[in-house]
């Protein structure tokens, strides 16, 4: 199918947008870590696979974001030319562009095995309490180093794409990649629906948990996790579902139409990593209270400066 593509103009406001909202995502994801790493109430063992998911949200807002656009409009050139919708692959930008599927998709499998991993972590204190109470350090540690080498290997087919492409079928180096991401994406969501769904039957139907101490915080640190699960659901499956049916049945779209709304999901699939510090605040007193010290402190010391320079 041959159309126009998009105009440079509107190609140049995604990018500014993208790169916007890549340095917000940076800024206050370590925001969030410098509070967890300052604040050692915040640094329990069930906060552990939290702060994992802090540090791949920066990394996914950072360098996956701009990855995926710079993706889309090395692809098209940003200019209003005609393109074919099937030469995804240029020759001459294979290479760079394979780096950039293999960055995208790890780090943003990183961010969503870290949710499985989170709310796998909640299924077990919920039927489990005190062996969850027992469990030592290095576990979370192990959990943490498995999701990000696990991944890793999801990456090992694609430097022998680059290596041996011309000997492989153009349709198999363009379907491969994105089956293998969904095939995961997939995965992650039953972990998360299984997990969440028990939880939620082991509360209605099961015997209610003492409703003090220990218990009462680890449920409510459970219903927060699960808004945040929520929210990232809501943010990363319209993107997965576009790009599922991108090869199957969206080829009745036309080009322009399908790369917007492709821009305006990736945009939205990463702004996941922008909501969750934000449900922190909003749901965890502790959280909140370590953020608003940390600006009074630095509202002190810029008060401070200049009287000092007097």
């Amino acid at each position: 199918m041959i159309s126009m593509a998009i105009s440079s103009a509107e190609c140049s406001t995604w990018l500014a947008v993208s790169l916007s909202i890549a340095v917000a995502v940076v800024a206050v994801n370590l925001l969030s870590i410098i509070i967890f790493v300052k604040n050692s109430n915040l640094r329990t063992r069930s906060m552990y696979l939290v702060i994992n998911l802090t540090v791949a949200d920066m990394f996914v807002g950072g360098i996956s974001t701009i990855s995926i656009i710079v993706l889309v409009f090395l692809r098209n050139d940003c200019e209003a030319r005609n393109v074919s919708f099937t030469s995804i692959f240029k020759q001459e930008w294979q290479p760079i562009l394979l780096v950039l599927v293999m960055i995208d998709i790890w780090l943003s499998l990183i961010s969503e095995a870290g949710i499985a991993a989170i709310s796998l972590d909640r299924m077990h204190a919920t039927f489990r309490p005190f062996r969850h109470r027992n469990i030592k350090k290095w576990a979370y540690g192990v959990t943490i180093a498995g999701v990000w080498i696990l991944t890793a290997l999801i990456l090992i087919p694609f430097p022998l794409i680059i290596r041996y492409g011309d000997w492989l079928q153009q349709q198999w180096q363009l379907l491969f990649p994105f089956y293998l991401w969904l095939s995961c994406c997939c995965l992650c969501l039953v972990v998360i629906c299984v997990s969440y769904t028990s939880i939620a039957l082991k509360f209605w139907c099961g015997t209610r948990p003492p409703s003090h101490g220990a218990a009462n915080r680890q449920r409510k640190l459970t219903v927060t996790l699960f808004i945040m699960t929520i929210a990232s659901l809501l943010l990363w499956l319209p993107y997965i579902t576009l790009t599922f049916l991108s090869l199957n049945v969206i080829h009745s779209l036309s080009f322009p139409t399908f790369l917007r709304l492709k821009l305006y999901f990736i945009l939205l699939y990463h702004t996941n990593s922008l909501v969750n510090p934000i449900i922190y605040t909003i749901r965890m007193p502790e959280f909140r209270r370590a953020l608003l010290i940390l600006f009074k402190r630095r509202q002190r010391e810029n008060a401070v400066i200049p009287l000092q320079a007097r």
